[in-house]
């Protein structure tokens, strides 16, 4: 497997987490609140936490040292 497929890889594992992420928070937000979400609003939190998701994949994916420098 090459680099290029590796980081493809990446960011579509970062990407699918965060739409996971994203689903599972905008539920247990709207859960805690007591707001009836509906299916657009769990739809909106999946793109807004995949698009988080990929974009933090592909910065750690640029600069792997940056996480870490942040101590």
């Amino acid at each position: 497997m090459n680099q290029q497929s590796k980081d493809a890889l990446g960011i579509w594992a970062t990407t699918l987490l965060g739409g996971l992420g994203g689903w599972w928070g905008a539920g247990r937000l709207a859960t805690s609140f007591g707001i009836p979400l509906g299916t657009s609003g769990l739809v909106a939190g999946v793109i807004l936490g995949a698009t988080a998701g990929a974009v933090l994949g592909k910065l750690i994916l640029q600069d792997p040292g940056a996480m870490a420098s942040s101590e």
